[in-house]
């Protein structure tokens, strides 16, 4: 009991102390410091791997549909009627998606950019309406 008596505060603040725990005052997040946080833009790749795998879908889709529909008119095999036109029509609804679906993204992409330079700038002017001073201000 009498040590617990005895203990400062100052013995038990951790940055008072010395040593290996130096580098633990300094703050884990940029944010509280007032610095704002830099995203890296993603890559093109990010944005269009969903439309370039539906193409490549499609284009197998659409391949193998024309082989097997060939093999069903050709009568080399025992292939059904209906394989073949459906490969054809899915793997050509997958091609046309994702051939359309490009377009879209590079617009969404454009769209997103010019909304970001049109809001910056409007901060920046917002800001120098705010920085006039009176001495500024015409005398009338």
């Amino acid at each position: 009991m009498d040590m617990l008596s005895t203990a400062n505060l100052s013995d038990m603040d951790p940055s008072s102390q010395e040593g290996e725990d130096a580098e633990a005052s300094v703050p884990l997040n940029s944010v509280l410091d007032g610095a704002s946080p830099r995203r890296e833009s993603p890559s093109c790749c990010l944005f269009y791997y969903k439309p370039v795998l539906a193409i490549g879908i499609g284009a197998l889709l659409f391949g193998s549909g024309t082989a097997v529909s060939l093999l069903y008119f050709t009568q080399v095999g025992h292939i059904p009627y209906l394989l073949g036109p459906l490969f054809l029509s899915v793997g050509l609804m997958f091609l046309v998606t994702g051939l359309v679906w490009i377009p879209i993204i590079k617009q969404s992409l454009e769209h997103k950019a010019l909304s970001k330079e049109h809001t910056s700038t409007l901060h920046l002017q917002k800001k120098q309406k705010q920085n006039i001073s009176i001495r500024d201000l015409p005398i009338i």
